[in-house]
């Protein structure tokens, strides 16, 4: 009964590797993943992959919890898990671009960013 690894942990391990793949996948989108699958880590990545991890565990539980989708399968929970990690930092990517905008680099500039992670992304 207390044992730390038990089956008992298995669908919370399912979540979690839902929300590091959704990681990875927003990681590809914002760019940090250049289009030869190579990354730099650095702070700000790192910073990035715990966000989107947290968002994914944290907003996509409350997602769960407030809708009554417990009764879904754990592969369901986990797709919702995923979702919010890349949608969360898919939003973190529009009010990272606003500011690059503030900044004063071009919406051309911006439109090749966007335009070289969906390249990496479907490569």
């Amino acid at each position: 009964m207390n044992d730390p690894i038990s089956i008992k942990g298995l669908p919370w391990l399912l979540k979690i590797i839902a929300a590091i793949m959704g990681a990875i996948l927003a990681l590809i989108l914002s760019g940090d993943i250049d289009p030869q699958g190579r990354i730099k880590i650095t702070v700000g990545v790192i910073l990035k992959f715990a966000i989107s991890v947290a968002i994914s565990l944290y907003g996509g539980s409350a997602f769960i919890e407030y809708y009554q989708l417990t009764h879904y399968s754990m592969q369901s929970q986990g797709f919702v898990m995923l979702i919010f990690a890349v949608f969360g930092m898919l939003l973190i990517g529009i009010w990272y671009q606003s500011m690059q905008l503030w900044k004063g680099k071009t919406v051309s500039e911006i439109i090749a960013e966007v335009k070289a992670a969906f390249i990496a992304m479907f490569k």
